[in-house]
């Protein structure tokens, strides 16, 4: 395709936002599922430097304040609550990026 769009005069602008990142869209956006979906549930970065910060609590993502309610604190209710509570979010994002990844497979 691309070498066609070549002989047909097309210049670079034109053959990489119509031939070359249609193509390559469904990758990119199965790769930026996952790297939120690994940035969303990544305690250890948080976990290992601060443990939550110096003042209270002051660096704490969602995944690491689930780890801290549940397995330290002691109380499960409400860890399996902070976890249950970010799972619709990454739902919501994983249906986005796949119905839009769908649209330009089909198209």
């Amino acid at each position: 395709m691309v070498e066609a769009a070549q002989i047909d005069g097309a210049g670079y602008f034109r053959r990489l936002f119509h031939i070359t990142l249609p193509l390559l869209f469904p990758v990119i956006g199965v790769t930026v599922l996952f790297a939120v979906f690994f940035t969303f549930t990544d305690m250890t970065v948080v976990w290992i430097l601060t443990k939550g910060g110096p003042p209270p609590n002051a660096t704490q993502v969602l995944a690491s304040l689930a780890f801290l309610k549940t397995i330290q604190g002691g109380d499960l209710a409400q860890g399996v609550a902070v976890a249950l509570f970010f799972f619709p979010v990454l739902a919501g994002v994983a249906a986005i990026v796949l119905r839009l990844v769908k649209k330009a497979v089909v198209t």
